[in-house]
């Protein structure tokens, strides 16, 4: 057959310090983009139509320049040989049906004589070379590779040509050549005892062909111990393309140099390369003493070779009339009929239902993650690899049971299934310990560079050694399908070891919070007399002006609410051409210079709206008010965030702010008792905020999952995509950026967070839409158990909603995680959405919904209640079989498209009262359902700047 050469040279610099495995997959990337041009250039020469399949000729590395680390080299190595297996499967698919019959797809190249070129052995060929410009260059058309590194038990499937005598040998070399034999030629063949070999050399002067001469091609068998060597016909299948003079020496002394030579090369190709020389010839001339004397003790001495590509591949003694070349060598082989036949892969098929019963044994769902302790498969123990194998995957196991602080395992797919259980299973007890989990979360994610490294490695050394034929069975044969269950199962421990991570690092963020601030509270609590020297200097200097901008406020507030009723008295289609003649009959007018001054708090109509006065001179809009309460307020809790829980805090101000005029000008004694007074709201309010921290402490610390659904996941704005396919908030957000940095394989992160979020997001979704069609379904065929179930939702949607509050409370600064206007708009939700469960309904609808939400809160059920939820199924079944599918299906699509269009109107003005909350927070500290008025039309108008929240 044609064949292919494919000589690739890679040279990398580097510095010492990058002398590491990913030196081993940038060399193979260099690697595998060469021989990939050479296959894809090979590829364009059709095959000759006499052309027969030979087997890949072995593969040759070599190293040079400054020596690698024995465990980098073995890596590089396997990965090489790994790429060429893979490029000499591309060509060779092409020749797999080829035989001794013409070809007659029309694909292939007749076979042109005038192309042939006799000087190589009468088998070469021209052919154009990949990399000389299509130049055409001689290329071998028969060969037959060395026997080397066969598998044990496994038996060569061609063997040596067996012949009679001469003529028969020049009969086969007439018929390689195609009738054209060339001038000279020396053959190698067996006799027909198939015992041995022999080489032929013949001479061809056009017409007829004579035997020049010939010779049994033996070796020397060095047996154990110091015995005597002995000669033997022991040769096999052999590959060579040339006969030529080794050397010759005259004289005892040269003779023995010679021979501890031709030895040395033995050896060196034995040891791979790299050996010390010192120590191989030391073993060559043990050697060549074990051999009788009347082979090595010689006044003259002619020694020969057989070479393939100019590496011997034997050499011996012979007689000095032997031609000594250089002399080109054909290689008659034929099918050996006795080899058995290959029965590797011949194993059942592997269990399809293993990997399921993995994957039912992990998950955050699971209570109790574990693995079984068995090789994942049938995978065979890392003890029954080769050993330069073995060797290199015990110490990569045994690096990531040590980072992971686990025990090592000998089956190295089911190991590592197992570290990702034992991550997700130490993510759920790493609470246990009392400390910061943020440090053991990064120890873990830096496990994961080494984890992958281990993972490619292993699937590279099963898929190489399932080419070589070197696996047992079940995987024998097996080796793609196994690397498609175990890269399922593995993957989805991984992700759900890195959700398990995520969810911890959530936990931590909230509990590493809640102590922070456990701590600062306490500090105050018992430094309580000058926490409260400083608390009230803050107030009356800071907080001064607070109580009167807050009377300025209310009062342009009245003023607008009285313009707005005025407004809803006059007809609709008026109310628009009422307020600008209003406009423009207020701006015509010009203020009377002689008019006396207004008392504070008085309002006035201008052209941009009204404003208050202050009695000092200036006329306030509402915008310049909220701007400079709100970022009062935004100065003092930045100093002391425990003033962001002092409900009504101008009050307090105004009370210091009276005892000090008492102090100053009248009684002490009153102005003292205002002090107390102030200091004992403070006193009560740091009480109840460390009793809620320390219960909150117990509540994080016991639910892990608590701190991670403070957050939801959303999915990513069109041109704003990330990584991971969703936006993140909260404390997300935070958790994300403290556990992302520490990852050594950003690609394992980014994958389970992917799948964490599109997992979340699709369950928030699946649960809107369920809702939807659940309660219209529920509205269609009993109205009264829709309702309830609607009463049910209102309920948990407060509980929620104070839960949060208190929450808030418990922590200081931590606007990050749950703010105050957060938590205040979640509570404003929850009561409009249990207002419009109610609104429809008759009063003792209404008081039943409140004994219901009662019961659910204190979690009480009774025989009363579970006979009446009985009944109520039993009506529904009854109302379904009352209803026709036309009329269910008309009042089914009426109430859902009722149902869309008003959720959909909620949601848009949900958002406008969140905003509207938001802003009121933000200037007054809060937003109780006395401010509802000023929230409504805040979120109905806008905001005072004129935009709309």
């Amino acid at each position: 057959m044609t064949t292919v050469r494919m000589p690739v040279r890679v040279r990398v610099e580097v510095t010492e310090d990058r002398v590491d495995d990913d030196l081993v997959w940038l060399v193979t990337d260099a690697v595998d983009a060469a021989l990939g041009r050479a296959v894809d250039r090979a590829l364009t020469v059709r095959i000759v139509s006499e052309a027969k399949d030979c087997r890949a000729a072995p593969t040759a590395i070599c190293f040079s320049g400054d020596p690698l680390p024995g465990r980098v080299a073995g890596a590089l190595e396997e990965s090489l040989l790994t790429s060429v297996d893979l490029a000499v499967a591309r060509l060779s698919r092409r020749t797999t049906t080829a035989g001794d019959e013409p070809d007659e797809s029309g694909e292939g190249e007749v076979r042109d004589d005038d192309r042939v070129q006799l000087g190589a052995a009468g088998d070469a060929y021209l052919v154009p070379y990949y990399d000389q410009n299509a130049a055409h260059i001689s290329m071998r058309l028969d060969g037959l590779p060395r026997e080397r590194d066969t598998s044990a038990g496994r038996r060569p499937r061609r063997r040596l040509s067996r012949f009679q005598n001469s003529a028969q040998v020049w009969a086969e070399v007439v018929r390689r050549s195609g009738g054209a034999p060339p001038d000279s030629i020396a053959v190698v063949g067996a006799p027909a005892s198939g015992e041995g070999a022999f080489v032929a050399f013949f001479a061809f002067d056009g017409e007829r062909a004579r035997q020049l001469d010939g010779m049994q091609l033996q070796v020397w068998d060095f047996k154990s111990g110091d015995r005597q060597a002995q000669l033997t016909d022991n040769i096999g299948l052999v590959s060579a393309d040339q006969w030529s003079l080794y050397g010759q020496a005259s004289g005892a002394a040269q003779v023995f140099d010679l021979f501890v030579e031709a030895m040395m090369v033995e050896l060196r190709q034995e040891a791979g390369g790299g050996a010390d020389q010192a120590e191989l010839r030391r073993q060559a001339e043990r050697k060549i003493k074990r051999l009788p004397d009347w082979a090595r003790v010689k006044d003259t001495l002619y020694l020969y070779q057989l070479t393939a590509d100019g590496s011997p591949v034997w050499i011996g003694a012979a007689d000095p009339r032997l031609p000594r070349g250089p002399v080109d060598v054909l290689v008659l082989s034929e099918d050996d009929p006795d080899a058995p036949k290959d029965t590797y892969g011949k194993c059942p098929p592997l269990n399809a239902d293993e990997p399921f019963s993995w994957l039912g044994m992990f998950g955050l769902l699971h209570d109790s993650p574990s693995t079984p302790d068995t090789p994942f498969l049938g995978e065979q123990d890392i003890a029954l690899w080769p050993h330069h194998i073995s060797v290199r995957l015990s110490h990569k196991v045994a690096e990531v049971a040590g980072l992971l602080h686990m025990s090592p395992g000998n089956y190295v797919g089911g190991f590592l299934i197992a570290a990702m259980v034992h991550i997700d299973r130490s993510c759920r007890t790493l609470v246990r310990n009392h400390a910061p989990m943020a440090p053991q979360l990064r120890n873990m994610a830096a496990a994961f560079g080494a984890i992958k490294d281990l993972e490619r490695e292993y699937i590279t050394h099963m898929l190489s050694q399932d080419d070589k034929h070197r696996l047992r069975c079940p995987i024998a044969g097996h080796a793609a399908e196994w690397v498609a269950a175990f890269a399922g199962v593995f993957g989805s421990a991984r992700d759900d070891a890195v959700a398990s991570m995520f969810v911890t690092q959530c936990q931590d963020v909230l509990l590493q919070v809640l102590l922070a601030s456990g701590d600062e509270l306490s500090k105050r609590a018992q430094n309580f007399k000058s926490y409260m020297a400083m608390t009230r200097v803050l107030l009356t200097v800071m907080l001064a002006d607070l109580p009167e901008l807050m009377r300025l406020r209310q009062a342009l507030l009245d003023e607008l609410q009285r313009e707005r009723v005025m407004a809803i008295g006059i007809p609709g289609g008026l109310t628009a051409g009422w307020i600008a003649m209003t406009g423009q009959v207020i701006g015509s007018l010009t203020p009377d210079p002689d008019a006396p001054e207004p008392e504070a708090g008085t309002v006035a109509p201008f052209k941009n709206g009204p404003k208050v006065y202050d009695g000092r001179g200036r006329w306030w809009t509402l915008a310049e008010l909220d701007a400079v309460l709100s970022a009062a307020r935004q100065q003092v809790t930045a100093i002391d965030p425990v003033l962001d829980k002092v409900p009504e805090v101008e009050d307090l101000v105004e009370k210091l702010r009276a005892a000090q005029v008492l102090d100053a000008y009248a009684s002490t004694a009153a102005g003292h008792a205002l002090t107390t007074a102030v200091d004992d709201i403070f006193k009560s309010l740091l009480t109840d905020l460390i009793k809620e921290n320390e219960h909150w402490q117990r509540k994080a610390a016991a639910d892990r999952k608590y701190a991670f659904g403070l957050a939801n996941f959303s999915p990513d704005d069109k041109g704003a995509e990330t990584d991971i396919g969703a936006k993140l908030s909260g404390i997300h957000k935070i958790a994300a950026e403290r556990l992302r940095p520490a990852f050594t394989d950003e690609e394992a992160y980014v994958t389970g967070m992917a799948r964490l979020a599109e997992t979340e997001i699709g369950k928030a979704e699946l649960f809107e839409i369920l809702n939807l069609v659940g309660m219209t379904v529920l509205a269609v065929v009993c109205a009264p158990l829709a309702f309830a179930v609607g009463a049910v939702q209102a309920v948990e949607g407060l509980e929620t909603a104070f839960e949060h509050r208190d929450l808030q409370r418990a922590m200081l600064d931590a606007d990050d995680i749950l703010s105050k206007a957060q938590v205040e708009a979640e509570m404003w939700a929850a009561v409009i959405n249990a207002a419009l469960t109610v609104l429809p309904e008759i009063p003792s609808a209404v008081r039943g919904a409140r004994s219901a939400g009662s019961s659910l809160i204190k979690r009480e059920a009774t025989e009363a209640a579970v006979a009446a939820t009985q009944q109520a199924m039993r009506n529904i079944a009854k109302r379904l079989a009352e209803l026709s599918l036309e009329h269910f299906t008309v009042e089914f699509t009426k109430q859902l498209t009722q149902g869309y269009l008003i959720n959909l109107a909620l949601s848009k003005a949900m958002n406008r009262i969140t905003d509207a909350v938001a802003h009121q927070v933000a200037v007054t500290g809060e937003a109780t359902i006395g401010d509802l008025g000023g929230v409504l039309d805040l979120a109905i108008e806008g905001s005072p700047e004129g935009g709309t929240p």
